[in-house]
């Protein structure tokens, strides 16, 4: 029975039971539809060189030289993080 026939055929006294029954089901459709997805939630992660460095396979002096790298991050006048999540995308399209 779709919606509109159950609203058409639920007896009077019943309405105020199957309104509350719709508001119900319409709160919990909104909320999954505005909740954050699981990419969303998950921060990325600075990594040190020596962190970074055992991801990706490279000493960590490799891995200094290398400035072409798109995980790389500068975060200050000398100090360098490598990013987690573009680590893991680097890794999956060098696969």
């Amino acid at each position: 029975m779709n919606l509109e026939a159950l609203a058409r055929e639920t007896p009077i006294a019943e309405l105020p039971k199957l309104a509350g029954m719709l508001a119900e089901a319409q709160a919990i459709i909104l909320s999954r539809l505005t909740a954050p997805t699981v990419a969303a939630v998950e921060p990325d992660r600075l990594l040190s060189a020596e962190e970074a460095s055992r991801l990706c396979g490279l000493d960590v002096k490799s891995l200094k030289r290398r400035r072409d790298l798109p995980f790389r991050r500068i975060v200050g006048p000398r100090t360098v993080r490598y990013s987690l999540k573009a680590i893991r995308a680097w890794q999956k399209r060098a696969s």
